[in-house]
């Protein structure tokens, strides 16, 4: 864009914005804004001066634009203006900014019933939020999984859902990642994608594995076996035998089974999970463990007698003169 034609582009968004600013607030000849009015008004401003690359004001004008648009209870609309906003800040490298920014549309959305674009938005909020607070990036995300099971877009969800575990399982998250497949789960029934559905089932197995505990796998191994087709796939077999043993402390087992080609099709972090699977030492001699304090306890005993009976010549001898 030439210099001119950018000067001429903020002019024309300064002109529209007094307008608005005029029209969007009450004096002692308006009783009450004109705010559909105002709206027309900052929208010609927001996009010249996004045309001028002017976004500071843009995004002011964009932002008053939202206002506009939430009094006339457009909602929509309304939500579209506060991901423009985003945009700017965005241009304006401000991302915690435009993150909350784009938090505000989802709140839009949601008012307005949209439940796909809210969970659009909190997953990109998500994203750029995931250098600056861990915590609340997965706590977007699996919002927005929930959302988009909630507004039946379950052929949407699949990126996110696989994002999402895929970060939970990278910060060793292991609870919260199980907690999701098992809710993605109800996603590939309704969608009939057994082969998902196995792969997911082995690798909630794998990682209840993976944490030492056996007696979870086991359960969420007899959950599954609801899911017909399970029992009987590739993933179902593997499951049942890598379970038996962990159960058996069969090391060599163990050790075969997840060289297996099939944890090659896992997420990638469940296949590292898997690959360095492995049966923990405090469980590979239960037997020792649990035996150890009676033998200590007999050693004891023995002993014990042994020095009582020591410690006791008289009584010996009074045995002797009994015999006598």
């Amino acid at each position: 864009m030439s210099d001119k034609l950018k000067s001429n582009k903020k002019l024309e968004g300064e002109t529209f914005m007094k307008e608005g600013d005029k029209l969007s607030k009450t004096n002692i000849f308006r009783w009450k804004a004109d705010w559909d009015s105002a709206a027309l008004a900052y929208e010609k401003a927001a996009n010249a001066f996004r045309s001028a690359k002017i976004y500071d004001s843009a995004k002011y004008c964009f932002l008053r634009l939202s206002l506009c648009q939430t009094h006339m209870d457009v909602y929509y609309l309304a939500a579209k203006s506060m991901e423009n906003a985003s945009a700017m800040a965005k241009e304006l490298k401000e991302t915690q900014e435009c993150a909350n920014l784009l938090l505000e549309s989802c709140k839009l959305y949601r008012t307005n019933g949209n439940s796909f674009q809210a969970a659009d938005t909190m997953t990109k909020a998500a994203k750029l939020l995931e250098d600056i607070d861990l915590n609340q990036t997965i706590k977007l995300l699996t919002d927005a999984c929930e959302l988009f099971e909630l507004d039946d877009k379950d052929h949407f969800s699949g990126d996110t859902f696989k994002q999402t575990i895929s970060m939970l399982l990278k910060h060793k998250k292991y609870t919260e990642a199980v907690d999701l497949m098992i809710l993605q789960n109800r996603v590939f029934v309704k969608l009939e994608q057994n082969h998902d559905l196995h792969k997911s089932c082995l690798s909630v197995i794998t990682i209840s594995l993976a944490t030492d505990d056996i007696v979870a796998s086991k359960k969420y191994y007899e959950q599954f076996l609801d899911y017909p087709s399970f029992i009987h796939s590739q993933e179902g077999t593997t499951a049942q035998e890598l379970i038996t043993a962990f159960d058996n402390h069969d090391v060599d087992g163990v050790k075969k089974i997840v060289s297996r080609h099939i944890f090659n099709f896992l997420d990638n972090q469940v296949a590292k999970i898997a690959k360095n699977l492995s049966i923990s030492k405090d469980s590979l001699n239960p037997t020792i463990n649990s035996t150890a304090p009676q033998q200590q306890y007999s050693n004891t005993t023995t002993t014990t007698t042994n020095n009582t009976n020591n410690n006791n010549p008289t009584s010996q001898q009074d045995d002797d003169e009994d015999v006598l």
